[in-house]
């Protein structure tokens, strides 16, 4: 039997290096990049972003946000809103959907944590 001559992992491994999940900018940089991995998954057959796509739908389950950070989570990376524009379709102000943001985005990222997200075993 021979080796494979394909790395398999490598898609995994690119994603965990661009993608640090357990503090707030690594949250914030998938969530802002999730259009682009929903559609590598269908487009490409991309198996790395539909694990990462799966991982980040459990974390947001398990982080116990409450309905307005989701919201605003919603309005700023699925809708694509500034927090201007969240704020006014929230009916809240600027700051406090950047708040709503930052807490969900922190409660998220804990979860990844506490899973020890992409630390190497040693």
């Amino acid at each position: 039997m021979g080796a494979c001559a394909v790395d398999i992992e490598k898609g995994h491994r690119n994603l965990s290096v661009r993608y640090a999940l357990n503090d707030r900018d690594g949250v914030h940089a998938i969530l802002r990049d999730i259009h682009h991995l929903r559609s590598s998954r269908y487009e490409r057959g991309d198996y790395a972003a539909c694990d990462v796509l799966i991982d980040l739908a459990e974390a947001i389950e398990r982080a116990g946000l409450t309905d307005r950070e989701r919201e605003a989570l919603y309005y700023v990376y699925e809708r694509e809103l500034d927090t201007v524009e969240t704020g006014k379709a929230m009916g809240i102000s600027p700051q406090k959907a950047g708040l709503r943001v930052r807490n969900g985005l922190e409660r998220i990222a804990k979860v990844y944590e506490i899973w020890n997200y992409g630390e190497e075993a040693a």
